[in-house]
């Protein structure tokens, strides 16, 4: 009996279904800001009110916060997010209020570049406030006012118009006014409508030589920019009189790393090193800003994700911009944005085929690098006790024993183990239902035709052969029922799992609703050796298909480098 040919895009609807969904999504999204092109401003400014309303933008508290960050809620939707996505490209209507003159002429002097015009400004509004200046609202208001629909503060003006946008006659030094907008106090973490940074629009696939020069010295300013306004003391300092000293902390000088403080009893501003300043409330929450390259916009993306995708007229700038990025500040290649997705796991994946080659590799050097550092935590981890710390014990010859459960923590000895047994008592038994073989659920008919397809292009086509379950199999060279180590990718619990190995003929991704998908990110948390992000595995597939994975039988994992 001659068997039917099967056709998997009658049969199998998920996965034409959702790629159609997003093409549809990108296409409506774009199609609506092409309509922004043609309209005068005063009609472009109400119809990108309306556009930020459909996303759940409370429009409202932006107009009730004119010097703030205003709604920066989580774009909850992939459609939602095309649209923020597409406004933000094309720059809503930034361009068309400098034509028309339509914003003060502070964020104009801050576009265009002409620091004699914003020295004057500022000068204007400090020869009559009050010091201390972190606590002027006048000067708050000259720094900090939103300027267009897209809501951006002068810094933002900068890296984002600034290199388009030259005033007759001026010879722009945006630099220069970045050191003197910081040094007076403004905020190098302020956020668009869209949740954009500086590090978004100034280290991005658009980035310039000026843009990364200003977003460096945004980052220095954002590490203390937490102590903005807060009253502080002086430690440590080689003065031993200033010791003591009591003052409210203002801007930030790039140039020497240094914070203003206005001491309140001598009545005048100092500049000092952030570690010799601390908080007179040791109690107060005032927690550091994440790294600014590291803060996530409204579609939970940082600039990184960008340059790793670059379009086309991208790819000639993105290497130093990647340089940058990750040698310069090492930005976090795991950050995920609401579709779960990070840069590591874009260029492990179809990155690696559509990806900029260069960046590419940059992550992955980032990705070894960060794993040689926590190995080395790791084996030092090790050799302490849980309950003490202690990392030698001569009782027993200079080596600890081992939790007889779990086997995954250690102990001095019977006594450090009895007095820890409390706290690891949960965790005990959670490493222990760990230690057991995991069957897999076959993977969804999307995430194998994703992986499958990857194959099929690193080999040159993609013909009428096409299998959307490709990836999920034995290795090549690998028989039945033979254990063979596999990598296991991912932290979320609403994310896929990436499950590959070293050859990548198997190669699949384990949703969350799947069988063993809990076990397995269980497994993948509970390794320090990667910041609980991936860990090595053994597993081996049955003749009927069926995948077993053996947490606990990958051996030594810090020998696999792959």
């Amino acid at each position: 009996m001659v068997r039917k040919k099967q056709n998997y895009y009658q049969e199998r609807p998920a996965a034409s279904d959702e790629f159609r969904r997003h093409n549809q999504s990108r296409d409506l999204a774009s199609s609506r800001i092409d309509q922004l092109a043609m309209l005068p401003l005063a009609e472009k400014k109400v119809l990108i009110r309306q556009l930020l309303q459909e996303i759940g933008t409370d429009v409202d508290q932006n107009d009730g916060d004119p010097t703030g960050n205003g709604d920066q809620t989580t774009i909850s939707t992939v459609e939602r997010r095309d649209v923020a996505r597409h406004l933000f490209a094309t720059g809503g209507d930034i361009h068309d209020h400098f034509i028309g003159a339509q914003v003060s002429k502070f964020a104009m002097a801050c576009a265009g570049g002409s620091l004699k015009t914003v020295q004057n400004e500022l000068q204007s509004v400090k020869s009559t406030a009050v010091q201390p200046f972190s606590k002027s609202e006048e000067l708050r208001t000259l720094l900090e006012t939103r300027e267009t629909s897209m809501r951006l503060s002068p810094l933002l003006l900068i890296v984002s118009l600034g290199k388009n946008l030259f005033l007759p006659g001026a010879q722009p030094q945006f630099e220069s006014i970045t050191k003197l907008l910081l040094k007076n106090g403004a905020s190098p973490v302020a956020k668009d409508v869209t949740g954009k940074t500086v590090a978004h629009y100034g280290a991005g696939g658009m980035a310039t030589k000026m843009t990364l020069e200003v977003t460096d010295m945004c980052i220095r300013a954002a590490k203390s920019h937490h102590l903005f306004g807060k009253d502080v003391t002086l430690k440590g300092l080689k003065t031993e009189e200033m010791n003591g000293k009591v003052g409210i902390v203002g801007g930030f000088d790039p140039d020497s790393n240094r914070r203003a403080v206005y001491l309140t009893e001598d009545n005048k501003e100092v500049w000092i090193k952030v570690e010799n300043i601390f908080l007179l409330d040791d109690t107060a929450k005032c927690q550091p800003y994440p790294l600014l390259t590291d803060i996530q916009d409204r579609l939970g993306s940082v600039s990184l994700h960008e340059i790793v995708m670059p379009s086309e007229s991208q790819r000639a700038i993105v290497d130093e911009t990647a340089k940058f990025l990750l040698k310069k500040h090492n930005t976090s290649i795991y950050t995920e944005d609401c579709d779960g997705c990070s840069p590591i796991q874009m260029v492990s994946g179809m990155g690696q085929v559509f990806g900029e080659r260069a960046v590419s590799k940059l992550v992955m050097e980032a990705a070894t690098k960060k794993g040689r550092e926590t190995r080395k935590a790791r084996k030092q981890e090790e050799l302490t006790c849980a309950n003490c710390n202690d990392c030698f014990n001569e009782s027993n010859g200079g080596k600890l024993l081992v939790c007889s459960r779990c086997k995954a923590v250690r102990y001095c000895g019977r006594d450090c183990q009895v007095q820890h047994w409390k706290e690891h008592k949960m965790e005990c038994v959670d490493l222990s239902s760990l230690s057991g073989n995991v069957t897999l659920g076959s993977p969804s008919e999307f995430d194998d035709g994703l992986c499958s397809m990857t194959q099929s292009l690193r080999g040159g086509s993609l013909g009428r052969n096409f299998r959307e379950d490709a990836g999920y199999k034995k290795p090549r060279g690998t028989k039945f029922n033979e254990k063979f180590v596999i990598k296991c990718q991912g932290n979320a619990d609403t994310s896929p799992i990436l499950i590959y190995d070293q050859t990548r003929t198997c190669q699949f991704y384990l949703k969350p609703e799947k069988k063993g998908f809990k076990e397995i990110l269980q497994t993948i948390r509970n390794e320090p050796a990667w910041q609980g992000r991936k860990s090595f595995m053994k597993a081996s597939f049955e003749k009927s298909g069926v995948c077993t994975v053996y947490p606990e039988k990958a051996g030594v994992k810090s020998h696999y480098t792959w």
